[in-house]
């Protein structure tokens, strides 16, 4: 014999058929579920079969990577790393080798400095004391020019010019003062000095042909 629901089991009942024909009332609405699933369908693959197709830029490809540089700007870096203990004491280092070595080199030319002093003042004492003798006198210098000769070789006539001015002398005559003939050669004359200081020095004078 069936059982009688009781009052709590209808009420639960009647409430679940309510939920039931509100979710199936808004679910439907006007239109079958499966039509409106259609319908959705049908828009979306016409979308895609209307909508443009990408455009690829190919010549963006072939462009040059930018290549890294290591010494370029860190963006991630904010502010210089302060050195280490090690650096410090390094740089440390090197500053007072730098300074020593410094103080070393200006210490030695210092002390060269005094002896080339040193050097320069006993030298000028020594030529003050021991002056150098005075240059030799130096003979005067040949103003003229031999410009050939006539005679036999044993009495020749030597022709010279000076200032476009014509002149002959022989061996052993003086010629402007200051000159003596000493030999009469084909291609030269030798010429002495009638000065007695510059005794013994004498200039040979080549022969000259045209002006």
């Amino acid at each position: 014999m069936a059982r009688a629901l009781t009052r709590r089991e209808t009420l639960l009942i009647s409430g679940l058929g309510l939920a039931a024909a509100v979710w199936m009332w808004h679910s439907w609405g006007t239109e079958d579920p499966p039509a409106v699933a259609a319908a959705k369908q049908a828009a979306s693959g016409k979308a895609l079969v209307i909508g443009k197709a990408p455009v690829v830029h190919m010549e963006q490809l072939e462009k040059a990577v930018v290549k890294y540089d290591a010494r370029g700007r860190d963006l991630f870096k904010y502010a210089t790393r302060p050195p280490s203990w090690g650096e410090v004491n390094r740089m440390k280092a090197e500053a007072a080798a730098a300074a020593k070595a410094q103080r070393e080199a200006e210490e030695r030319a210092r002390i060269l400095a005094e002896q080339r002093a040193k050097e320069d003042a006993e030298r000028a004492a020594y030529l003050a004391a021991h002056p150098p003798p005075p240059p030799k006198p130096q003979p005067p210098a040949i103003n003229f020019r031999y410009i050939g000769f006539v005679g036999p070789p044993k009495d020749r006539v030597a022709a010279f010019d000076f200032n476009n001015e014509t002149f002959v002398a022989k061996v052993g005559e003086v010629v402007r003062k200051d000159y003596r003939i000493d030999e009469i050669r084909y291609e030269s004359v030798l010429v002495s000095f009638v000065n007695p200081q510059f005794r013994g020095q004498t200039r040979e004078l080549p022969l000259t042909r045209g002006k």
